[in-house]
């Protein structure tokens, strides 16, 4: 194990060195550290604080992001590198908390696994879960191909089966839906093998609550909160199980909860950014518009991609900034040409519903065309609330029923949603709000019963 000697060696003491270190200017690093999670870490004196930072932490974080840094000088000595090789790297977890406090397994092979295996997969598992909120093809097949080398040198770690239960729904719910079942079964699987592992791990509950919360599961809120809560009890702040109850309670249209949950995600990591764009959404869809254009623009790319830019497009729109809007659509559109969930070409018929119906049509009916990921409930209602613009309210009601049965029964948004004012008088309009109210109340009382 290094003594402090070898701590000190991998230590940078100020912003200056960590810069230096990483071949960036000052400004750039700590950018990086409040909106991309690199790990810094603080010392809080009487009057002012101060940084420092672990070399071998930032060259995990730098490897996931796929920063080079191959090139900075060897200033950790040799008698480090040494250490590190043989298990340095299990320690820093270790004082990190967030992996080491969940790594113990109960199988009987545990012994025969060597140091250096053990070590090799936490960091491979560091790696896998700064990979593991974002949604794009490439970053969840290298998440769960990292989580695989894991368990491969480590079988019993438990936090990695986990971990790789909710990957797999990450890859079926917005990446591959076509094999949703194949997925759904390595999931399962993952998160059996998880349990059988170490029973009182929270992300064995952040996976189960992950699959229910499923197409195939019919979006099961009321159940996958459950589990959500189940692992908070365990671990009240965590950051990934506040997100992950955000998450479901924005698409029920229960805003100010979901705001509060990520608040707390935000809180334990400021790095984590789909609770930075649950916060968003939760604002946007309650009318605080402006403050949710603001998140929307600082949220990375590789996070909901489509959808961010989508819902930035909206807000835009709701702010009549009509000419910021199109450009930021046509922008969009050039980045993501494919648009599987169809969230693009929905908010694009949303703002063509006005000036060329016929055009905005054809982008509705091309939104059928869409794979089913989770994120296409949203290019429903983007395609219902043209098709509101549209003065059709029998498909306007079609599209709202689809969003809501695919995970979307967003009742709150729906009643104040201005686009969809040209539907408010229409009975089928009003007897289907109806019963989405009825809904939305009996979630409520499901979900928060002390609230009476």
């Amino acid at each position: 194990m290094p003594n402090e000697a070898d701590l000190s060696a991998d230590r940078l003491d100020s912003w200056k060195d960590i810069a230096s270190y990483l071949r960036r200017d000052v400004s750039t690093v700590q950018r990086w550290e409040k909106r991309e999670g690199m790990p810094v870490r603080r010392h809080q004196h009487e009057k002012l604080g101060s940084v420092y930072a672990f070399r071998s932490e930032l060259d995990t974080w730098a490897r996931g992001r796929g920063i080079a840094i191959a090139d900075v000088p060897a200033v950790i000595t040799s008698r480090w590198r040494l250490v590190a090789a043989a298990g340095a790297v299990a320690l820093l977890i270790g004082i990190a908390v967030v992996i080491g406090s969940r790594t113990r397994g109960t199988g009987s092979g545990d012994h025969v696994i060597s140091a250096t295996s053990k070590a090799r997969a936490q960091e491979l598992l560091l790696q896998a879960r700064y990979l593991s909120d974002r949604t794009t093809n490439t970053d969840s097949k290298a998440a769960i191909e990292l989580l695989e080398q894991a368990i491969a040198l480590d079988p019993n770690l438990a936090l990695a089966h986990a971990e790789l239960a909710s990957a797999y729904v990450t890859r079926l719910a917005y990446v591959t839906p076509d094999v949703t079942r194949e997925l759904e079964q390595k999931s399962y699987a993952s998160a059996e093998k998880a349990y059988s592992l170490d029973p009182k791990l929270p992300e064995v509950y952040l996976a189960r609550g992950d699959l229910l919360w499923t197409h195939s599961y019919r979006f099961a809120h009321e159940r996958a909160i459950q589990e959500f809560r189940r692992a908070l009890g365990l671990d009240p702040q965590s950051d990934r199980a506040h997100r992950r109850m955000a998450r479901v309670l924005v698409h029920v249209g229960f805003f100010d909860e979901a705001r509060q949950h990520a608040d707390r995600a935000l809180a334990a990591n400021r790095g984590n950014s789909q609770a930075l764009n649950t916060r968003a959404q939760s604002l946007l869809w309650s009318g605080a518009v402006e403050e949710g254009l603001t998140i929307l623009l600082s949220i990375p790319g590789p996070v909901l991609p489509e959808l961010v830019e989508a819902n930035t497009v909206f807000a835009l729109h709701a702010l009549g900034r009509r000419d910021d809007a199109w450009g930021y659509l046509r922008k969009a559109l050039q980045k993501y040409p494919d648009d599987p969930a169809g969230t693009l070409r929905g908010i694009q018929a949303l703002m063509l519903a006005d000036s060329d119906p016929r055009k905005a049509q054809e982008l509705i009916d091309s939104v059928r065309q869409r794979k089913a990921g989770n994120p296409s409930h949203h290019a429903a209602y983007f395609a219902g609330s043209a098709s509101a613009r549209l003065r059709k309210p029998s498909a306007t009601v079609q599209w709202l029923k689809e969003a809501a049965a695919t995970g979307f029964p967003c009742y709150t948004l729906f009643a104040r949603d201005p686009n969809l004012d040209p539907m408010r008088s229409d009975p089928g309009f009003r007897a289907f709000m109806a019963d989405m109210q009825k809904q939305s109340a009996s979630l409520r009382q499901a979900l928060f019963p002390e609230a009476k």
